[in-house]
């Protein structure tokens, strides 16, 4: 289960939020090192949409949440997809130059980029069905501190 702490800078009135957090995972160990490796160097602040059922304001710091099953999921659908639709247009590309009597390695090539083109169509056609893009959403599930007074986002490094 993946949870993190942001601040809703925006409360939307179809019970979603936007939501300003710190970026983790690979960035987690080499910022206070000075050197490291460089892998998050836009920013150190991401903001996002999240499902809002607490009803949070603008300013909450609220706990957010995502579950590993539906992390995992949607990771298998944005990285395996387009692989295989790589590997199924690499196969297809070569059977079908080799039936025509043409080289193989260019079929195989063709081949390749149309299945991974095909891929990642599939992934943004999957990506914006409404039962799974709701399925992996993170969603809020607790304020912990509520807003005191106005909300300044030219404080919060990423939206000022």
């Amino acid at each position: 289960m993946a949870e993190n702490i942001g601040i809703v800078i925006k409360a939307e009135a179809d019970n979603h939020a936007q939501v300003v957090v710190d970026r983790k995972g690979a960035c987690g160990g080499c910022q206070p090192t000075g050197g490291g490796c460089r892998s998050c160097l836009a920013s150190a602040k991401i903001q996002s949409r999240v499902a809002n059922p607490v009803n949070a304001k603008a300013g909450d710091l609220v706990k957010i949440h995502i579950s590993s099953a539906n992390l995992f999921s949607s990771a298998a659908i944005l990285y395996l997809i387009p692989v295989f639709g790589l590997l199924i247009g690499a196969f297809t590309g070569t059977w079908a130059f080799s039936a025509f009597g043409f080289a193989n390695s260019f079929g195989s090539i063709g081949g390749a980029m149309s299945g991974l083109v095909v891929g990642f169509a599939v992934v943004i056609i999957l990506g914006r069905r409404p039962g799974i893009r709701q399925r992996i959403v993170p969603t809020i599930t607790q304020v912990v501190t509520p807003s005191i007074g106005k909300l300044d986002i030219k404080k919060i490094p990423c939206c000022g």
